[in-house]
This record gives C-alpha cells, structure tokens and sequence, in this order.
C-alpha cells in the first residue's frame, strides 16, 4: 500500500507544477482585442439589518450581497457578469443577473469608495444602472468586515 500512496502523491506534484507551468498571464487570457488593464472581482454581503449600508434603500443597500466580476479595457469600456440578491428580515427577496458593458475613468474617486487606494488612484466604474463605483487601481487584496455578518472582498489583479 505504501509504494501506491507515493505513486499518488508523485502524480498529484506532477499535476500540480503542470497546471502552474500551463496557466496563463492576468487579463491577457481573456483577450487582446480589447487591451485589457485589469479584473476586479468584488463580493460583497449585507445579512446585519442593525448595520446602516445593511437598512433598506435608498438609506442602504439593503439585505442580502452583491457579486461580481468586472474587466478594465484601455479605452474607457470593460464587462461586467455576477448577480445581486436582496432579502428581507422575513426571507422574502431574489436575486438577479448582473451583466453588462460598463465604462470607466481613471483619478480620483468619484463614486461609492470601499476601499482607499494607497497611491490615491481609482477606476471610477460605471454600471449598467447608472451606479458609480470607485475601485482602487493598486493591485491587490482588499477585505473590510466592518460588523458581524458585513463583509466587502475585493481583488484588483493584472
């Protein structure tokens, strides 16, 4: 048994150091033709209706979370996929799809800020309903748990 249990480990490292060798650069997998600058990916959940961006709108974003998945291009434009779902303190709600073009400009931030970019730059994104958010333009990981049952993620990668 013990010479199939490091034939399995071996074969488990070998995978493993192929995937790495195969996986593909940032945003260069999704495709040149729009001269990607980066993703953003952003999940955020609101379950505290005590917490005040967890009150109703137009006071809060109201009950339930938001998911989503958005592409930076070099001309102003990018994509956005992912999905809301809002709920009451009853169990009552649903959910949504998020999908879209979206445009951007890059400064200072003008829209909905959760996280604070060090250098002071920003991608001030504009959703397919009008809403503006500003994500910070500095790579990285980005986590906010101001509450119990608040919690903001948020990925800005190449």
């Amino acid at each position: 048994m013990r010479p199939l249990k490091l034939r399995l480990l071996l074969a488990a490292s070998l995978l493993a150091v192929a995937t790495l060798g195969a996986s593909t650069g940032g945003v260069a997998a999704y495709g040149h033709a729009e001269q990607p600058l980066a993703q953003i990916e952003f999940s955020g959940n609101c379950n505290n209706p005590d917490f005040p961006l967890c009150f109703p709108p137009p006071n809060g974003f109201g009950l339930g979370g938001v998911w989503f998945w958005i592409e930076i291009d070099a001309n102003g434009t990018g994509d956005i996929a992912g999905a809301g779902c809002g709920h009451d303190r009853a169990g009552s709600g649903g959910a949504g799809p998020i999908k879209g073009e979206i445009s951007w400009t890059g400064g200072a931030a003008t829209g909905a800020v959760f996280f604070a970019d060090p250098n002071n730059k920003y991608y001030n994104v504009t959703i397919p309903d009008g809403t503006v958010f500003s994500f910070p333009q500095t790579q990285g990981h980005y986590s906010f748990k101001p509450a119990p049952a608040v919690t903001i993620q948020l990925q800005v990668a190449p």
